[in-house]
């Protein structure tokens, strides 16, 4: 479902789906707790009531075009999202997940993208760790690979430490990141092309303007083949094969589309070209296409354009 109608219809379905078959669970305290991400549902339930197979027969039987997959428990532990719960006799304990696909590649740090960009899996990570309420054996365990991960990619293990420094404080203070975001901000993006933009952009930062990089060196812009637009739109020029005076004009359309028009205009006598009406009023000859129309500046429609038009008229 790529569409927000989409999503959102499938989120009330879903909605309904809890409200017809696991409510009524949860009050009878067959299931204990339950949580849904999106897709991915948590369950604990009580044995001597229910059971899995009971609670998965019942969900799948709501609707024939949906099918619930089932993730049992592997020695009393479960995943879920990126966390590893584990089950002990009288608690529960919590560790950071990765599937086993994953892999520690980052942007590189000597990469030509904007730092905050580059330090944005770090901080993810860090974020995770310092947040969630996971065990002092999983937070070491954490650290380390974060570290591994930052050393792999290039990243001075001091700016890794750092940022650790700064989410921990943002934790411990959350009033201070509060007042923050009750100041109005408004955002605006710069092009990224050499760290020599963050000396502009570092101007901004005690006003309401907040600064969003957009990078050109892009995985898609080095993958992607670029076409060469035959057809362009902008400022075109018409010349006259007889005086070999010119017309110049704009379109945001192909500007052969708009060279039809004015041959169209020519052969109904339409005085709403200046074009036709010269070559009508003087019998000059138009001439072939690729004699008389050239793309003397390809541009997007709006002001730019009206501008470039009016600087070739002169």
């Amino acid at each position: 479902m790529g569409s927000p109608t989409s999503s959102t219809l499938a989120e009330i379905y879903v909605q309904y789906l809890e409200e017809s078959n696991v409510k009524h669970c949860l009050e009878n305290r067959e299931i204990t707790f339950y949580k849904r991400y999106v897709d991915d549902i948590l369950i604990i339930y009580d044995q001597n009531r229910t059971d899995e197979d009971t609670f998965y027969n019942l969900i799948n039987n709501t609707n024939e075009h949906l099918v619930f997959k089932i993730s049992r428990e592997e020695n009393k532990t479960i995943k879920y999202l990126d966390l590893s719960i584990n089950r002990n006799t009288s608690s529960m304990d919590l560790n950071i997940y990765r599937k086993p696909t994953y892999m520690d590649i980052t942007i590189h740090f000597s990469s030509n993208h904007p730092y905050d960009h580059k330090l944005a899996a770090s901080k993810y990570y860090i974020h995770r760790m310092v947040t969630m309420p996971i065990t002092e054996k999983a937070v070491k365990q954490e650290w380390n690979k974060i570290i591994i991960m930052a050393r792999n990619n290039g990243f001075p293990e001091q700016t890794v430490h750092k940022l650790r420094n700064i989410l921990i404080t943002k934790r411990d203070r959350p009033w201070q990141t509060r007042i923050v975001q009750q100041q109005n901000k408004k955002w605006i993006t710069f092009t990224y092309y050499v760290p020599a933009v963050l000396s502009v952009t570092n101007l901004f930062k005690r006003t309401i303007l907040k600064i969003a990089f957009r990078p050109t060196n892009t995985i898609y812009q080095q993958l992607s083949q670029k076409r060469n637009n035959t057809n362009p739109s902008g400022i075109y020029q018409f010349k006259c094969n007889t005086r070999k005076n010119a017309y110049v004009g704009q379109s945001d359309r192909p500007i052969i589309t708009r060279y039809k028009e004015h041959l169209r205009y020519i052969r109904y006598n339409n005085p709403i070209s200046a074009n036709a009406m010269h070559i009508l009023n003087d019998r000059h000859d138009f001439g072939p296409t690729e004699e008389t129309l050239k793309l003397v500046k390809p541009c997007m429609k709006g002001t730019r354009m009206n501008c470039w038009e009016a600087l070739f008229i002169h």
